[in-house]
């Protein structure tokens, strides 16, 4: 999808006609319609008050990238933090229950478990990355 065909998909999905949209950021319904078929670009102040117009960043509008939402960075960082504390809970079980392990070597263990509970969510969230951009390419066929 090109500049013209996110402007032409915001448009309609915020269900404006090309006139309300050529009102509301300053110029003529023809320039809209130039915009949407390809012919012209708007400029960037054009495209800052339609970012704002359609609460999306001026990035998705230029080059079709859509921000990383503040609740995936919540769930991304739960999801560290879960396996973290899952992996150390385990690791500092089993070195306690052992006991051939000191206390220092206890913590040790536990911080060693926290660390795999990372590298295991960070494989995972990769994965479901690849997962998903394999789904986006299959439907878009």
């Amino acid at each position: 999808m090109d500049i013209s065909e996110r402007i032409h998909h915001l448009r309609k999905s915020k269900g404006i006609s090309q006139e309300e949209l050529a009102d509301q950021v300053g110029v003529s319904r023809q320039a809209v319609s130039k915009w949407e078929s390809g012919q012209s670009t708007p400029d960037i102040e054009k495209i800052m008050m339609m970012s704002d117009l359609f609460a999306v960043t001026t990035d998705y509008i230029l080059k079709g990238k859509e921000p990383i939402h503040t609740s995936n960075q919540k769930t991304i960082y739960s999801l560290y933090l879960g396996f973290a504390v899952i992996f150390a809970t385990i690791a500092g079980i089993w070195s306690f229950t052992a006991n051939r392990f000191r206390t220092i070597e206890c913590v040790f263990i536990m911080v060693a478990g926290a660390v795999l509970g990372c590298a295991v969510s960070l494989v995972i969230q990769v994965m479901a990355n690849l997962f998903r951009k394999n789904n986006e390419l299959n439907s878009k066929l």
